[in-house]
């Protein structure tokens, strides 16, 4: 069974397609408390602001923390912790790493990046991983953000002339969770 915040999430719905026959999706949302039984976890939820931090309030900047970081360190730790054989994947993001408009978003991701990078495993068998993909060009992060030229230009500028897909996220997801033999582990890709 793997179980999975952000189920709505594009990524998620290709992530599923990929899935054995017989595995078993969970949807579990994300503030509420996650049970350490399934094998396999996905985090894959996350909020940004459409607007600078600047001009964000207290709240705004915290339920971004909250939200980005705080709830899965806290389900990661205790998954970790009673779950020996527990194989866990986190979205992270290009943000952690070069920052963001949203910078309490990117603050975020860059604390959770770490986390992962510094987490002790309690088992040879637990295996925790983290995806920081750059723009996904078919998410709704991006297909709802207002800076319409920002992205263009991000896009032009870009190796490839395009944004990544989710599609191509999901299969790294597909790939550390089901294909690898879990000694990947302690790494943001």
């Amino acid at each position: 069974m793997i179980a999975i915040t952000g189920f709505n999430s594009r990524i998620t719905q290709e992530l599923l397609k990929l899935l054995p026959a017989n595995e078993k999706a969970e949807r579990v949302e994300a503030t509420a408390p996650i049970h350490t039984e399934a094998d396999r976890y996905l985090f894959c939820h996350g909020t940004i602001k459409q607007k600078a931090t600047q001009w964000q309030d207290h709240a705004e900047i915290a339920e971004s923390l909250f939200i980005n970081a705080g709830v899965t360190i806290r389900a990661c730790d205790r998954i970790l912790a009673e779950n020996g054989d527990a194989r866990i994947c986190i979205i992270g993001s290009e943000s952690g790493f070069r920052w963001s408009f949203d910078g309490s978003y990117a603050a975020a991701k860059a604390a959770v990046h770490r986390y992962v990078e510094t987490k002790r495993m309690m088992t040879p068998h637990q295996q925790l991983v983290c995806i920081a993909p750059g723009i996904i060009g078919d998410c709704s992060m991006t297909t709802t953000r207002l800076d319409i030229e920002n992205l263009s230009e991000r896009e032009r500028l870009h190796p490839k002339r395009r944004f990544l897909n989710a599609e191509e996220v999901a299969r790294w997801v597909h790939f550390l969770l089901y294909v690898d033999t879990g000694y990947f582990t302690n790494q943001v890709v």
